[in-house]
């Protein structure tokens, strides 16, 4: 390993070639392999089908600031989350007793958010070439695109090693009672389980986690749209970015309690089934919440099945989250 790295890109080599870098990255190749496909397959079909592909670079080009804002909100949380869960593995985990540089990790860092931001970059130009179009507005939404992405990148790297002077852990985090009382969802055998799950995700809600969803959101909606249409969307953006949240904090407080209690004589069966509790109810209530902008938009019930696949597709992290660790 050159002296200008840290070490710990040995490492991540050596778990790559074993298989550990495939086991993490599969569901984002997979969902990726399926997107091309389904693109590539629109168009051999032809008909009205070959263009329905080819409708998002134009509609890319036609609108470049909602779209470009929407991959510098994606790209800066996606690469501020990740380079911030390494700095501090790499500052307070097991690496942190080996002599090593800090200035190494800080390059390091620069280096893994570099090559992010051109992973990210290919993967926009193969999504583009697959949905096919126009040349001129093709290169046009790839420059939109690549605009919001690159700047995206930038600045997430910029804040998480900004995030260097905060404390590691803060005495005080903030409130975590909820507003109102929810205790008839815990279970009888364990009944901290569900208000664990619900205090953390009312702390990261109250942090102003997945807000940039939101935001993104509104950047998007046009000067022009209606009221009851804009409370619609934003009402749908709302509970999309709330529930997808929660399941990644339940999944991250169950995975924790599952820690906690390995030495304990719980039933495997009776843990799941309190651990399902609180994030059933909390689907009902998002699906409410989407449901009332549905119609507030004047959408049919057959949009149902596309804003359940979008809450699933959101909630895919925290499922294989809490799924691998079962398996650990």
């Amino acid at each position: 390993m050159p002296p200008l790295f840290h070490p710990w890109l040995r490492e991540a080599r050596l778990a790559a070639l074993r298989g550990g870098g495939w086991k993490r990255g599969r569901g984002a190749v997979a969902a990726l392999a399926l997107a091309l496909v389904g693109a590539l397959g629109m168009r051999a079909a032809g008909g009205e089908a070959a263009a329905l592909p080819a409708a998002l670079p134009r509609l890319v080009a036609q609108s470049p600031l909602p779209f470009a804002l929407l991959a510098l909100a994606l790209s800066y949380a996606s690469a501020r989350a990740r380079l911030s869960a390494l700095d501090d593995t790499l500052r307070h985990g097991w690496w942190a007793a080996a002599p090593v540089e800090p200035a190494r990790a800080t390059r390091t860092l620069i280096l893994l958010a570099a090559l992010g931001g051109a992973a990210a970059v290919f993967v926009v130009a193969a999504m583009l070439i697959a949905f096919g179009g126009d040349g001129e507005r093709l290169r046009t939404a790839f420059f939109v695109v690549a605009a919001g992405l690159v700047p995206g990148t930038a600045l997430g790297l910029i804040a998480a090693l900004r995030q260097r002077r905060r404390p590691v852990q803060r005495l005080r985090e903030g409130a975590r009672e909820p507003l109102f009382g929810l205790r008839w969802l815990d279970d009888a055998r364990l009944p901290h389980l569900s208000d664990w799950q619900r205090r953390e995700a009312l702390l990261r809600w109250r942090r102003g986690g997945h807000a940039w969803m939101i935001g993104a959101v509104l950047l998007a909606l046009p000067g022009s749209t209606a009221l009851t249409s804009g409370a619609g969307v934003l009402l749908i953006a709302i509970a999309l970015a709330w529930f997808s949240l929660l399941a990644q904090a339940c999944a991250a407080a169950s995975v924790a309690a599952a820690r906690a209690l390995a030495a304990a004589p719980s039933s495997r069966r009776g843990f799941v089934r309190a651990a399902w509790r609180y994030p059933a109810f909390a689907f009902v209530c998002a699906c409410a919440m989407a449901g009332a902008g549905a119609v507030l938009l004047g959408l049919s019930w057959r949009a149902a099945p596309a804003l359940f696949g979008i809450a699933l597709l959101m909630c895919l992290p925290a499922l294989t989250a809490l799924r691998g660790e079962r398996r650990s």
